[in-house]
């Protein structure tokens, strides 16, 4: 009987299971790591995606917003004038940079004042790096009821053309210089190029840059013998 159970003792020590040996923990902490590192990175890379995607659409939207905005504009405009002093008293002056429209000046009801018009201005402000656009009413016998207002747009991409303006004439292919813009055979059709760029999560944080271009007549605008 005592060699029996001294077997059966011997028996049950040799079934019990092993337990984990240090290496082996450590190969298994090591494993888990690297498991756990590769799933952080593609969680980092899919958040990082995300947020250039978003900021690339808002950008592009901003940017078709600004754009439509300064069409808009040049087609409600009766002429381009030479330079103008807004109600700043800064001098503003019709170049590659800058485009100073004159819009018929309109009353409370929304019909225009003959003999009177208003100024609207965009021009790149280099010190801020900004595209503004400026509204300065001139005041006539009725006064205009557009009000004065300096509105901060697209922010342009550095080192580029951020606003690039081509003016031509009624046929659309004849390129006149700013000097001739305000004449009778002036600048009908003014060509618009805005660079801006935006914020992105990249190596060496290099921003989004997009490029619209859009051209406008000015409706309103009457040329001599059409």
């Amino acid at each position: 009987m005592r060699t029996f159970m001294k077997r059966h003792r011997r028996g049950t020590t040799a079934s019990r299971p092993r337990g984990m040996t240090l290496i082996e923990l450590l190969i298994g902490l090591a494993l888990s790591a690297i498991i756990l590192i590769a799933l952080l990175a593609l969680y980092i890379g899919g958040q990082k995606q995300f947020f250039n995607q978003n900021s690339r659409a808002d950008t592009i939207e901003e940017i078709r917003t600004d754009m439509a905005r300064i069409s808009r504009d040049i087609r409600d405009a009766a002429n381009v004038a030479l330079s103008v002093t807004a109600y700043n008293g800064q001098q503003y002056t019709t170049g590659a940079d800058c485009v100073v429209l004159e819009t018929p000046s309109l009353d409370g009801s929304g019909l225009v004042i003959p003999g009177t018009v208003d100024h609207i201005i965009y021009s790149y402000d280099s010190g801020n790096n900004q595209l503004v656009r400026i509204v300065s009413p001139q005041a006539g016998t009725r006064q205009s009821q557009r009000t004065i207002q300096a509105v901060n747009l697209a922010i342009p991409a550095s080192g580029l053309p951020p606003f690039n303006l081509k003016y031509f004439s009624w046929d659309g292919m004849t390129e006149v210089t700013s000097a001739y813009a305000d004449a009778d055979d002036g600048a009908f059709i003014i060509e618009v190029e805005l660079t801006a760029q935006g914020r992105s999560i990249q190596r060496g944080g290099k921003p989004f840059v997009e490029t619209f271009r859009t051209q406008a007549k000015l409706r309103n605008k009457v040329v001599p013998g059409l």
